[in-house]
């Protein structure tokens, strides 16, 4: 991860990217800093929403055993108290329903799609509208269906979108086939301007948001997200009916109006 993150730097979103190992530093190097006890009570409800924390006896063997067997990890705690190790397990996304938007961009396009295809099938579809909405929040999502020859054919579809970048799972519909393609959006970079009319770029800042001083302003800059949907190339493209425009019939009923003048 490289530089250990602080405590007063945890939110809702970056927890999920630090491991049990670096957690455990973050707590030791946390109660050395005069402020701790005030304050954990917030850090608690951070580290709690993604991690499962238990304090005991590191002479108690029943106890080691039972929380190996439970797959957390144990650290010996800098103290000689009765508590004096930390189980610490993080808590796994292992189904598709434990997608949030905090965590949803912690994982890979194999990741999505494992988790779809081991949601029963119901493929993309099937999803809750709010799944696929937290999916999309961090990836490109291009779904089609058509005949198993046409998805396959050289120059297809499934090629193009590997060439894009795309993970693919294809879920099979009778004689059919659903192929749901992915890929991770980049990550748009937060712009702070200055009323001094300095401007710099926020990379990687440990600051939390609600901390920022009042005197800056932060700005999202939007990248343009719209995938490449390749639409002129696929065989079963919609086309435009030629539809006239509102402003069109305006015109043509002005028209008609002066002729029966």
């Amino acid at each position: 991860m490289g530089k250990l993150m602080k405590l007063d730097n945890l939110t809702r979103s970056n927890i999920w990217t630090i491991s049990e190992s670096e957690l455990n530093q973050m707590l030791i190097d946390g109660k050395k800093k005069e402020g701790f006890a005030e304050n954990e009570a917030h850090y608690m409800n951070i580290i709690r929403s993604v991690f499962d924390i238990q304090y005991f006896d590191r002479d108690d063997e029943k106890k080691k055993e039972q929380l190996q067997d439970e797959q957390y990890d144990l650290f010996y705690a800098p103290s000689e108290g009765e508590f004096n190790a930390i189980a610490i397990r993080k808590r796994r996304i292992s189904k598709i329903t434990d997608l949030s938007l905090e965590n949803v961009s912690t994982l890979s396009s194999e990741d999505i799609l494992n988790l779809i295809e081991n949601n029963m099938g119901t493929g993309w579809q099937g999803l809750p509208l709010a799944i696929q909405d937290i999916i999309e929040s961090a990836f490109y999502v291009d779904v089609s269906l058509m005949p198993e020859y046409a998805m396959h054919r050289k120059g297809g579809i499934i090629e193009r979108r590997i060439n894009d970048g795309y993970a693919v799972l294809e879920i099979q519909r009778g004689n059919w086939i659903e192929g749901i393609f992915i890929k991770v959006k980049p990550k748009a970079e937060k712009i702070k301007f200055s009323f001094n009319g300095n401007s710099y770029k926020d990379e990687d800042s440990d600051d939390d948001i609600e901390d920022e001083d009042d005197d800056n302003i932060d700005i999202d800059e939007k990248e343009d997200v719209t995938p490449n949907r390749d639409n002129e190339d696929d065989d079963d493209e919609n086309i435009d009916d030629g539809e006239p425009a509102i402003e069109d019939i305006d015109e043509i009923d002005e028209t008609e109006d002066e002729e029966d003048e």
